[in-house]
């Protein structure tokens, strides 16, 4: 059986809850400190270890593919034990991987615990936001996201730096992995204390074993190529053409294979079916190089052109931790309070972090913390904007049997634009390296006077000091050269940070694009299920058999969706309880609970389904030119309105004077995604006829309120028991009659105002 967390309202134990969520934010630390310990310990450990170069490199890319397959692979694992369970055993892995390697310098064991360490990590995470997302419901989502963003993205970005650059200059590379020993200890405890969630039940999946293969050697492939490709020339070395052509047939081999198992393989892809997910999943690549690359560059540039100690340079990005954070609760407050929509934010997340970007662009090599300060604070504040509306567009639209495969695909797109940004950034600086010095040094010849002034001054300063005049005047050449070799990195710094700007000035407008080809397809699947709710209507089908009918179901939402709407269209003398109109749909609880969080979800999504098919007409006529078509778009909106009226909504609200009086959560949900959706578009398609000159109309909420209690006469009618109207002929006359007498009300409004 399946252990997946069961997201009942009722779940509210504040203080075990606190305890969970503690508990997971400490797991996601033990592997933020993991997962950044070469970056700064790096020469440490190859100097303790004597690794080559060669050899060092793969306990970095053990790490970090083991990672992104921990990743593709968390998902199946949470079918197989409680998630619970499962975060605590990864935990459990981790902390012993990293205890072990902190006694051991043997470098072929070092390279076997990285390799476990890098499964752990990515499979902890994935179960820990698996845990948040399903265990809590969706309106406290915001903050509770914020809490494990800062120990799965500011940690291993501002915190993690600074303690093991404490750790390397006043202990060794070994107290690092030590340091993860008692987080990991303390994590387990609280989890194992914490009231966990219940778990439900629903069919194992087989393991996809040939997936999993194909997949570990594409992100084995994958990662050396990015990880090694800047030092060995990229495309001159042949070992990196043989990798990237093994790896790049190894993902398309996987692709088809996965295509083939359908829901058998290792990755379930029905998530891109939530266009909000696809728009989300490509903003990841773009935020992953952001946020990795510009961790990679202001610590390299403070330790190789600032002669920044490990720990002075861990600590540069220690203070916008604090605006990192403070940003994740800023926009969880403005979600979750102030029901803001998550993409409102990443406009200013994107635009903070391009400032941020240029300002450093502008750093010397007589720059110092203080100099730096106010574009590091910027960068964090802006990327805590832009972590937490990504992560909660991407999984708004999953359920509880995709989501952990959603996340995993997500944080491996995180990831893999992380890698790319680096393996770009770090061939950037190469490149410019080396290309600015050869053109400085062209500047830079005995026949200059400048040069020969510096050269004569550098020799009188070495000559007074006590060196001979030969060997003095080499020593100023020595100087000068390593003068140029330093303003030569300077450069080629100050362009890789622009070139994180100017990634997002590409980048946007693209976005924006893509976000309006999601936002058009969105609005043709809404034209296609109108069109479906037709036919089920005029020509209903058999009931759908119980068994697996969710996971054979292409769409299994929206099949429910349209199943449990037919039933209530024809809950006109059958009774009304939601358990029997869930029998008449032909769908169990346990069928539904399998792709909505709650049976609350599903009721909101009905109402969410019938305001857009009364909306269409609307939406497609969005600014009339003439009054004639505010006439014919009233009537056809009027049209669908009372057919609904007269059909499943009735039954829906018999069904919600039930459901409502038991959950008054729910009808609040419900009145929102329905009567105030149709009521404020209506209200927007009036106030544009308004400005247009072709209706007066004062105050449009009243207005569209008015017209919305014309059309509920046969809803007003079938609720008192009386025969409502059915006809479609009489329908249509009497929807023309209310909005003619409507318009006309509002023309002699306009006449009277003149």
């Amino acid at each position: 059986m399946i252990a997946i967390i069961d997201a009942r309202p009722g779940y509210d134990r504040r203080g075990a809850g606190s305890i969970l969520v503690a508990g997971i934010v400490l797991t996601t630390l033990t592997e933020a400190i993991a997962s950044t310990v070469l970056s700064l310990g790096r020469n440490d450990i190859i100097g303790d270890t004597h690794a080559t170069p060669d050899e060092f490199a793969w306990l970095d890319v053990g790490y970090t593919a083991t990672k992104l397959i921990g990743f593709m692979a968390a998902s199946w694992l949470l079918t197989r034990t409680n998630p619970r369970s499962l975060i605590i055993g990864s935990t459990l892995v981790m902390g012993t991987a990293c205890g072990i390697a902190a006694i051991t310098y043997r470098l072929d064991l070092l390279i076997a615990l990285r390799i476990i360490q890098g499964f752990s990590g990515g499979t902890l995470l994935v179960a820990g936001q698996s845990i948040i997302f399903l265990a809590y419901p969706r309106s406290c989502q915001p903050i509770l996201q914020a809490l494990f963003a800062m120990g799965s993205v500011v940690a291993p970005a501002t915190i993690a730096p600074a303690l093991q650059g404490w750790l390397i200059d006043s202990q060794s590379w070994a107290w690092i992995f030590f340091s993860v020993v008692p987080v990991a200890l303390t994590a387990i405890g609280l989890l194992l204390i914490a009231d966990g969630p219940r778990p439900v039940a629903t069919s194992r999946l087989p393991f996809d074993w040939t997936g999993f293969l194909l997949i570990s050697v594409t992100f084995f492939c994958f990662t050396y190529v990015l990880n090694q490709g800047s030092r060995w020339r990229w495309f001159e070395e042949p070992r990196i053409v043989w990798l990237t052509l093994i790896g790049a047939a190894a993902l398309l081999a996987f692709l088809g294979q996965q295509v083939i198992a359908r829901r058998q393989g290792l990755v379930d892809f029905t998530v891109f079916r939530s266009s909000d997910f696809s728009f989300a999943f490509i903003v990841s690549f773009v935020a992953g190089a952001a946020l990795f690359g510009s961790a990679f560059l202001i610590p390299s540039f403070a330790v190789s052109v600032l002669a920044f100690t490990p720990n002075d340079a861990g600590q540069l990005l220690l203070p916008s931790g604090v605006l990192f954070v403070g940003a994740l609760f800023i926009g969880a407050f403005l979600m979750q309070v102030r029901g803001a929509p998550p993409i409102a934010t990443v406009p200013f997340g994107i635009l903070m972090i391009m400032a941020a970007m240029w300002m450093l662009s502008g750093s010397t090599s007589d720059s110092g913390a203080d100099d730096m300060m106010a574009a590091i604070l910027l960068r964090g504040f802006g990327l805590g904007f832009l972590f937490l509306s990504i992560t909660l567009i991407a999984f708004s639209e999953l359920n509880a049997r995709n989501r952990a495969a959603g996340i995993g695909l997500f944080n491996a797109g995180r990831q893999l634009g992380g890698l790319i940004g680096v393996a770009g950034l770090q061939t950037l600086i190469d490149y410019n390296v080396t290309a600015n010095a050869t053109v400085l040094g062209a500047s830079v010849t005995a026949g200059v006077p400048a040069v020969s002034e510096r050269l004569t001054t550098m020799s009188t300063m070495l000559a007074a000091r006590g060196m001979d005049g030969v060997a003095a005047g080499r020593a100023a050449i020595g100087l000068l050269g390593r003068t140029i070799t330093s303003q030569s990195t300077v450069i080629a710094f100050d362009t890789a940070f622009a070139a994180i700007a100017l990634l997002f000035v590409v980048a946007a407008p693209v976005l924006v694009t893509i976000k309006i080809a999601f936002a058009l397809h969105a609005k043709m699947r809404v034209a296609q299920l109108v069109r479906t709710e037709e036919l089920h209507m005029m020509h209903p089908a058999p009931q759908p058999a119980r068994q697996d009918t969710v996971a054979a179901s292409p769409d299994a939402r929206a099949d429910i969706v349209l199943a449990v709407s037919e039933a209530l269209a024809h809950s006109i003398g059958a009774p009304a309880d939601l358990d029997s109109i869930l029998d008449r749909s032909g769908y169990s609880k346990e069928d539904i609970l399998s792709s909505f969080e709650s049976i609350a979800d599903l009721i909101v999504a009905i109402a969410e389904h019938k305001a857009s098919l009364i909306l269409l007409p609307l939406v497609r006529s969005a600014r009339p030119g003439t009054v004639e078509d505010v006439r014919e778009t009233l009537i056809a909106f009027g049209r669908v309105a009372w057919k609904e009226y007269s059909t499943t909504l009735v039954g829906f609200i018999r069904m919600m004077m039930t459901e409502g009086a038991r959950n008054p959560a729910l009808k609040k949900r419900v009145h929102e995604a329905g009567q105030v959706t149709v009521t404020r578009k209506l209200r927007e398609f009036l106030s544009a006829a308004n400005e247009r000159g072709i209706l007066s109309v004062s105050d449009a909420q009243l207005y569209a309120e008015q017209l919305l209690g014309l059309l509920r006469e046969p809803l007003y009618q079938a609720l008192m028991l009386s025969p409502a109207l059915r006809q479609e002929e009489a329908a249509a006359d009497r929807v023309r009659a209310s909005v003619e007498s409507f318009i006309h009300g509002c023309a002699r409004t306009r006449s009277n105002t003149r």
